[in-house]
């Protein structure tokens, strides 16, 4: 912004990011990181009318808080598999793939993320990189390593292998550990501790029964989070570590797919806010739907299915809830996915658009304590984190991952540059796990054909 312009007008649609219906002919200022006055055209105060506020306008925009990523991995690195997520790639060139992959995302829209598990300590000390200014990204809550039981999602090797150093876990082995890793990641700066409560379909068949922590396990790591001022947070797909978790006093739930009354119940009762992040298995399902390999299917489809019915239950219940990617793995590339979980409310779900932004906006705020009560809505005194898109969300929730559509994105102020980042030159041998072929090759003697089964 040049010096002479003392600060910027936005015109058009604003949806505030709360649940009050949009207005249609508005106005949105801010000067320098803040935003100074929103409300209707027409009643804009003449102040702003002066050569000093550049004015950004055009027919059919709409003005929005910038998005929030309520679970994204940042560290993942796009890994295909929890073979190249473990033990491939130095833990020097993550890193530089985690800077590269934030500007993506932020260039998506997104200008703040929840990171919902790391590999090493690079989500906390990427979050440190940008506040600092020495990358572009979003503004970042990050968790460390998840604390996992062997029954738990991230210990997917064999038992004679050493749990693997790369692996986005902490094995927890008995109740003191889970002590110890918690005032550990702690010392490390993490906004959040997240726990391992289920399984996962990728890894194990019997992913959706029980509950790899009990119950005791749960109230002992939730008390022991809040006593030192951390988020308690909790990967849970099957209905007892759903429960579990909720009784106990977690503050984030991520999936919850087959949550039942009780354990709506217990999220009413102690506080809790769930995070489906269906968008991996949509996309797993629809990728395996066009190209053979993609292991898991039929499960996925289940728990999609059991997700449609059992969530809207829990949200018209009263039970709040987030969107977020889980963008970090191959099936969700970064700056592609972000805003696909909002049309998945709305067209799996139930929500309407304006619940769905909500649930991406000002309902996303709280499990940002560092500064959530400064972004998630158009209103005065909150950064300038705001996106100008050319269409309406409400009318199609789909626009928002158009990037065609997405015309500005200001994070504090500050016009986000929008250039898409150009292919990578090369993908190292170092980055891939090792595979001959993606199935299996069979000769058919009938034919003299060959053919690939997975």
């Amino acid at each position: 912004m040049s010096d002479s312009v003392h600060g910027t007008v936005l015109l058009g649609k604003v949806i505030d990011g709360s649940l009050n219906p949009p207005i249609e002919r508005g106005a949105v200022v801010f000067e320098g990181e803040s935003i100074a006055w929103v409300g209707p055209e027409p009643a804009l105060p003449e102040r702003y009318a002066g050569p000093d506020y550049r004015r950004i306008a055009g027919a059919g925009r709409s003005i929005m808080p910038g998005l929030i990523d309520a679970h994204t991995h940042v560290a993942f690195g796009e890994a295909r598999s929890e073979e190249e997520l473990a033990l491939y790639t130095p833990v020097e060139y993550r890193t530089l793939k985690a800077a590269w992959n934030a500007k993506k995302i932020l260039q998506a829209g997104v200008t703040s993320a929840f990171d919902a598990a790391t590999t090493y300590n690079i989500a906390q000390n990427l979050r440190d990189a940008i506040d600092a200014g020495l990358f572009p990204g979003p503004r970042f809550a990050v968790s460390g390593r998840q604390l996992t039981t062997h029954q738990g999602l991230e210990d997917s090797f064999p038992n004679e292998m050493a749990f693997p150093p790369g692996q986005a876990a902490v094995l927890i082995k008995s109740r003191d550990d889970f002590i110890e890793a918690i005032r550990y990641q702690v010392k490390d700066r993490v906004d959040a501790i997240k726990v391992s409560g289920s399984n996962d379909n990728l890894i194990t068949p019997d992913s959706l029964d029980n509950s790899a922590i009990s119950d005791e396990e749960y109230a002992l790591i939730a008390a022991e989070c809040h006593r030192l001022g951390r988020l308690c947070t909790v990967h849970a797909r099957t209905r007892d570590s759903v429960l579990g978790a909720a009784r106990a006093g977690f503050d984030v739930i991520f999936h919850a797919s087959h949550i039942d009354e009780a354990g709506i119940e217990a999220c009413l009762a102690g506080g809790a806010v769930i995070t489906p992040t269906l968008t991996l298995l949509v996309n797993l399902i629809e990728a395996g739907e066009v190209m053979a390999g993609v292991s898991g299917i039929d499960a996925f489809k289940r728990e999609v299915e059991a997700a449609v019915a059992n969530l809207p239950k829990a949200f018209r219940a009263g039970v709040p809830f987030l969107c977020g990617s889980e963008s970090g793995w191959s099936p969700v590339p970064y700056g592609e996915w972000h805003a696909r979980e909002l049309a998945i409310f709305v067209e799996l779900l139930g929500f309407s658009p304006l619940e769905a932004i909500h649930c991406a906006t000002l309902g996303a705020t709280g499990v940002f304590r560092r500064f959530g009560e400064k972004i998630g809505k158009l209103e005065a005194g909150r950064h300038a984190d705001i996106l100008v898109l050319d269409g309406d969300p409400t009318a199609d929730i789909r626009l928002l991952m158009d990037r065609n559509k997405i015309l500005h994105v200001f994070k504090g102020g500050e016009d986000v540059d929008l250039t898409p980042p150009p292919p990578r030159k090369k993908e190292w041998y170092f980055e891939r796990h090792k595979i001959f072929l993606n199935g299996r090759l069979h000769y058919d003697p009938a034919t003299r054909g060959r053919f690939i089964t997975p």
